[in-house]
């Protein structure tokens, strides 16, 4: 008998399967993915952090699709080439880093990962096999009850898709998910400054170079004598094979092009090999990462910085005599972001106060670092924790049940946050709330008791070694008041590496002759009842010309113009934020000088001439 011969339309179909079948072998199931419109989890944003719960959901066997809002993916690591990485550490200098981001660490410090490529490389590997749609724009959710149903976005041609899932994730830090949910953003850094409209820390421009000498930047830093590292570097100041940060009497030579928009901080430096340098450094301020356009207005202000910021490095660093612009990056990097209402949202006191919850999702570390914004240019630090807790409530959106954040999204108060961000923190947190979702399909992460979380602990460290549940670290808030503790956690109070604790705000202002001296790196701070200023920059607006500092004396060695004879200073001494700070009266009086105190204002006057006074 013979076959039937296939009419048109039927073949066609043939030829379509047939290609189908071809696409899924050689491109992987993730192409049918994309034609898939139910997931497990769905993802928003390319964040470095929630790529990892992307990945463990997947490898796990979770249906995953990542949905990128724009055209390029990488967020702040690719795009804004925020590649100096940060690393936590306990007090006693053991690294906090666990699960997947010691590898990326451990190619980093060995030399492997260094440059954009290398970083695309290592992106690429983990997303490999994930379905994911760039230029995927979402438009609107659909809620019923306290779940979020399904999002539909908006493609680049145009054509509106809708998707269905049991949870999605913010991993935007922008939050293109959670602003269509009705959420209201919690106090920004304008509480603090008690600023008029919202306030964001600065935004970041990577500064690259190349023709850097980094072994003999890095030999004849270690050549110096203690003192001299601390007077032309900084106490804090520190270089290796691998990188380099501080710097801040350097920083304080550079004369800004834009000093209303722009400020050059301490100088974190990536030895990316081959001569080429990348820095985080440059700061660019009014920048509302809800407006591209103050982004892009920001990119240029930078840009005019660059070949000065260039002649600065050439003339004072080592190892700098020949260096040039390296190109540019893609975006800036913006630290940050509105900040959400989660379940629990992180204060001060419990990062320094070493809580450990039990719903720990991360054991972070870091300084709780406030950088530069419009209102206070210099920014500080507030303390040093030892280690802390990061609870899962902090990733789970307050009103809606099913929405996950990471990375930058955490809850977490404005001051908490500067400590919070830090990428190993959300990259731990991420990465294990993937598996906590793996382990259990379906569950509402909001009902896991703590006898479900016992056992994700022991599993957690079982099988992949990620210890959850330590021991609480050493709390820094011990013999504090209540008052203390509200004040520490409202960022008016700084804690010294000795305990001491330093009142930052209301700012302090200093006038020498009735001219004001300007702090470039630290403003004055109140410590025991008595004011502390940076030691270079007051001695120097006395009309010093030459100013070294030596901390195991304790002592200034200083010359005063017209005069060839070096004093010297026996004080006391205190370090915060890399600079030297001296008691600006003890100081004023060993000069000859009277300074008096405007309480009204939060002034301080000082003449060198008793008369004027």
């Amino acid at each position: 008998m013979k076959k039937p011969i296939l009419g048109t339309a039927a073949a066609i179909l043939v030829v379509l399967a047939a290609l189908a079948a071809y696409r899924v072998q050689s491109k992987g199931i993730e192409s049918l993915n994309l034609w898939k419109s139910k997931f497990d989890v769905v993802i928003i944003g390319t964040e470095l952090e929630g790529i990892y719960l992307a990945k463990q959901a997947h490898d796990a066997g979770l249906d995953v699709k990542i949905l990128e809002p724009t055209d390029t993916i990488g967020g702040q690591l690719l795009q804004g080439e925020m590649l100096y990485l940060d690393e936590t550490f306990d007090d006693q200098g053991k690294s906090l880093l666990q699960g997947s981001i010691q590898e990326l660490f451990t190619d980093y410090y060995e030399g492997e990962i260094r440059k954009l490529s290398d970083f695309k490389k290592y992106f690429n590997r983990q997303i490999k096999g994930i379905p994911l749609e760039k230029n995927a724009q979402p438009i609107s959710l659909q809620i019923v009850g306290r779940k979020v149903q399904s999002l539909t976005y908006t493609t680049k041609s145009g054509r509106t898709k809708t998707v269905e899932a049991d949870y999605f994730v913010d991993n935007s830090d922008s939050a293109e998910l959670v602003s269509l949910t009705g959420a209201e953003p919690l106090p920004g850094l304008e509480s603090l400054y008690q600023a008029t409209q919202r306030e964001y820390m600065s935004a970041t421009y990577m500064m690259k170079f190349r023709n850097v000498d980094w072994e003999r930047f890095y030999g004849s830093f270690w050549e110096l004598t203690k003192p001299e590292r601390t007077t032309l570097y900084g106490p804090e100041t520190y270089v290796d094979a691998n990188i380099g940060y501080g710097f801040p009497p350097i920083v304080a030579r550079y004369q800004l092009q834009n000093p209303d928009k722009a400020n050059l901080r301490g100088l974190n430096i990536l030895n990316q090999k081959d001569g080429q340098v990348i820095i985080n450094a440059l700061q660019v301020y009014d920048v509302d990462p809800n407006k591209p356009e103050t982004i892009a207005a920001a990119m240029q202000v930078a840009k005019q910085e660059m070949p000065h910021i260039r002649d600065l490095l050439r003339k004072y660093i080592i190892g700098f005599e020949n260096a040039e612009l390296n190109g540019e990056p893609e975006s800036l990097y913006v630290r940050e972001y509105n900040h959400y209402p989660t379940e629990y949202i992180l204060e001060a006191s419990d990062l320094l106060g070493g809580v450990m919850f039990q719903d720990n999702v991360s054991v972070g570390g870091y300084f709780i670092d406030i950088q530069g914004s419009r209102s206070n240019r210099e920014g500080f630090a507030i303390g040093k924790p030892d280690k802390y807790g990061i609870p899962l409530r902090s990733y789970l959106l307050k009103d809606v049940d099913n929405v996950i954040l990471t990375g930058k999204m955490v809850g977490a108060s404005y001051v908490a946050y500067g400590s919070a961000r830090i990428q190993p923190n959300g990259a731990l947190a991420a990465e294990s709330i993937g598996l906590l979702l793996a382990r259990n399909p379906g569950i509402n992460l909001k009902q896991v008791t703590d006898a479900q979380f016992a056992d994700f602990h022991a599993y957690m460290k079982e099988q992949h070694g990620i210890v959850l549940n330590p021991s609480p670290g050493n709390s820094k808030i011990v013999g504090m008041t209540p008052q203390d503790i509200e004040e520490l956690n409202r960022g008016h109070i700084t804690l010294l590496s000795n305990a001491a604790q330093a009142r930052t705000l209301p700012f302090i202002r200093v006038f020498f002759d009735n001219q004001e001296v300007k702090f470039t790196a630290h403003r004055p701070v109140i410590i025991d009842g008595k004011t502390w200023s940076p030691a270079d920059e007051l001695l120097k607006a006395f009309g010093a010309s030459y100013v070294r500092l030596d901390l195991d004396k304790r002592e200034i060695v200083y010359q005063m113009p017209g005069s060839n004879e070096m004093k010297t200073i026996s004080t006391s001494l205190n370090i915060l934020n890399n600079r030297v700070l001296v008691n600006l009266r003890e100081i004023s009086e060993q000069f000859g000088y009277k300074a008096t105190w405007d309480n009204l204002n939060r002034m301080i006057n000082i003449y060198s001439n008793l008369e004027s006074y």
